[in-house]
């Protein structure tokens, strides 16, 4: 059973308002998403606080005013009534506040071979959620008017970040969770589907793998270091290949022109390249 959640760039403070209409305005400004299946990433928690925690009623999921909601609308108002779902929403500064102040907590749960993960998601915060973040995932409570899929989690979070010392069972428990999943960056923040963004995460990967390389260069054997690197062909070695080539394919046409013979032509073909490689190879070392 697929229940999707979202993470969405909104210029919006809280949760869109069917009744009021909001739900197409809420569309057409939302300008970045990040979606997951079924859980909600850890990263994604990292932004929010318990304090950050809202309710919606369920039958304002849909705008009124749209024809085509009419019969889900209907639905709605009979499966739910008045119940509402809980949702998170805050403003990038203070999501950006709450990341950093988790930066320490993350290192000691996941490893610093992590770290870009971390890195790679709060660029995305700063650069592609400029006003409001709103998490919504009313799919996932399992009972109306549930908060304590979202509340738990903000719990723990805060419970550790405040007391490290005994982060042991916070983290084996996330280190079983990544374990299920073959893509890491998909547990750590869901999927990206905005193709703009990749180079962005090739150089938060370059980042990482050039920390690791700097961490490790003292371990690098001299040999590894003083081994002779492959120079650039120079330029006049260059022209004297050109030159070369030019001779054998003038050669080679001027003997099939005069003698018509495709046999002729290959014997000087072959005779003119083998003398004059030989001698652009002498030339390259000579320099």
């Amino acid at each position: 059973m697929n229940n999707p959640v979202f993470l969405t760039s909104s210029t919006f403070s809280q949760m869109p308002i069917g009744s009021l209409n909001q739900w197409q305005a809420f569309y057409h400004t939302a300008s970045f998403e990040l979606e997951a299946d079924t859980f909600i990433p850890i990263l994604w928690l990292m932004l929010f606080r318990q304090n950050n925690l809202y309710w919606a009623k369920h039958t304002d999921l849909l705008d009124i005013n749209d024809e085509g909601n009419l019969d889900d609308l209907a639905e709605f108002h009979d499966t739910f009534g008045e119940s509402a779902y809980a949702y998170l929403v805050i403003d990038q500064q203070q999501a950006l506040a709450n990341l950093a102040q988790r930066k320490l907590l993350f290192i000691n749960t996941f490893g610093s071979e992590n770290i870009y993960h971390f890195e790679y998601f709060q660029s995305l915060i700063e650069l592609h959620f400029p006003q409001h973040i709103l998490l919504r995932a009313s799919g996932l409570s399992l009972n109306l008017d549930d908060a304590d899929f979202l509340l738990e989690p903000l719990q723990q979070l805060e419970n550790f970040q405040q007391d490290q010392m005994n982060i042991a069972d916070f983290a084996e428990i996330q280190h079983n969770n990544l374990a299920r999943f073959d893509n890491h960056s998909y547990f750590f923040y869901g999927v990206d589907n905005n193709t703009e963004t990749n180079a962005l995460k090739n150089d938060a990967i370059e980042y990482a793998n050039e920390s690791d390389n700097s961490s490790t260069e003292q371990h690098t054997p001299m040999t590894d270091i003083n081994k002779p690197q492959a120079l650039p062909p120079s330029k006049s070695s260059t022209i004297a290949i050109w030159i070369c080539t030019f001779i054998v394919a003038t050669l080679t046409i001027t003997v099939w022109y005069f003698t018509h013979s495709i046999l002729y032509a290959v014997i000087v073909f072959l005779v003119s390249a083998f003398v004059l490689g030989f001698i652009s190879s002498k030339l390259g070392h000579s320099e």
